[in-house]
């Protein structure tokens, strides 16, 4: 057995030895002023904060390229790991095995909250998971993703599936325009052996679908989502959890337990003309709403945002205004909002 791992240290470092290192970086620091009114706050005033901050998407990494293979580490701030993946070309196709971004195409260039990319307020983003990708050269592409399972507010027990996580998807580039469709599916079950082993399941899936159209100096970027229980497989969204729903008798005892889904939509646009190589502005906009059953409203939220970004050797300067509206909740309730301003100052290395 030793022989054998010397054999694979061996043979590992005489692919390193013989392939192309690029080493990268990217430091990011944020300052945001936030205006959070009186419904945000929750106590009836308003309040100026101001946040100051090393983003945690800041990193570091390595590419590692030879003829029919490439691989990538990286790691953030944090420090945590972000990406660690290798992969294999064959011919047409290629195999990825390793921690990668989950389609990682359908969001914006916000810089506000850490590169917030107006996820969860329009726009969606799987994060970075253990997979194993199958890729054509053509754009189709398949992935067997590790899930990531939580639970609806209240169910019992532990999660547990007996298959991956599944995503579907094609990248087309034709010209100026660009066709991203994408299709995310996970299903797991919930069982608690006490109380009389109640048990339960949840079935998650995301579809969505952003387009490109890039005539320089113009870029207009469009993007829309609509998906089932989609929190419950990782995804950031209005109140996007499957419910929990308890039935009882006169006398208090339960009758009757089941999850109730939870539908979201979302959609995003972003306006963006370049005014020189290394100057432009964009505008953009995003909303999300999610609805049950159970509720007597949607619960919504939106976002606006106006960017400029200049460009001076490696350094970028990006500021930023917008306005991030929590709008109502299931109850009709305000929740309120947050006007901000600020910049990111990033230097790429």
């Amino acid at each position: 057995m030793k022989r054998l791992l010397l054999v694979v240290v061996l043979i590992a470092m005489s692919a390193c030895l013989l392939a192309q290192i690029t080493p990268y970086g990217s430091a990011r620091v944020g300052y945001w002023l936030e205006n959070w009114d009186e419904d945000r706050t929750g106590y009836g005033e308003s309040d100026l904060r101001s946040n100051y901050l090393l983003q945690s998407n800041s990193r570091f990494g390595v590419d590692f390229k030879q003829e029919g293979f490439d691989a990538k580490v990286e790691f953030g701030a944090a420090p945590s790991l972000r990406l660690l993946w290798a992969r294999q070309s064959f011919g047409n196709w290629s195999l990825l095995v390793g921690q990668e971004e989950v389609i990682p195409n359908q969001k914006t260039n916000q810089v506000y909250n850490s590169d917030g990319n107006l996820i969860g307020w329009g726009a969606v983003d799987g994060g970075r998971r253990t997979q194993i990708k199958f890729a054509m050269d053509n754009g189709l592409y398949a992935a067997l993703i590790q899930p990531n399972m939580v639970n609806p507010a209240g169910a019992p027990g532990t999660a547990e599936f007996l298959i991956p996580m599944v995503n579907v998807g094609f990248n087309y580039r034709r010209d100026a325009i660009s066709l991203a469709p994408t299709f995310v599916f996970q299903t797991f079950e919930y069982d608690e052996y006490k109380n009389g082993g109640r048990e339960g399941s949840v079935m998650s899936w995301l579809g969505a679908v952003t387009f490109d159209y890039n005539a320089n100096p113009i870029l207009v970027r469009a993007s829309f989502n609509y998906g089932s229980n989609t929190g419950n497989m990782g995804y950031t969204g209005p109140n996007n959890f499957a419910g929990w729903k308890v039935e009882r008798d006169e006398d208090d005892n339960i009758t009757n337990e089941e999850t109730v889904d939870t539908a979201t939509l979302g959609g995003w646009l972003t306006f963006q003309y370049n005014i020189s190589p290394i100057f432009n502005m964009t505008a953009g906009f995003g909303y999300a709403a999610s609805s049950n059953d159970d509720w007597d409203n949607d619960d919504d939220r939106m976002a606006i945002y106006l960017q400029a970004q200049y460009r001076a050797g490696r350094l970028r300067i990006i500021p930023e205004i917008g306005l991030m509206d929590e709008m109502n909740n299931t109850r009709g309730d305000s929740q309120g909002s947050i006007m901000y301003f600020g910049t990111q100052l990033r230097l790429d290395f």
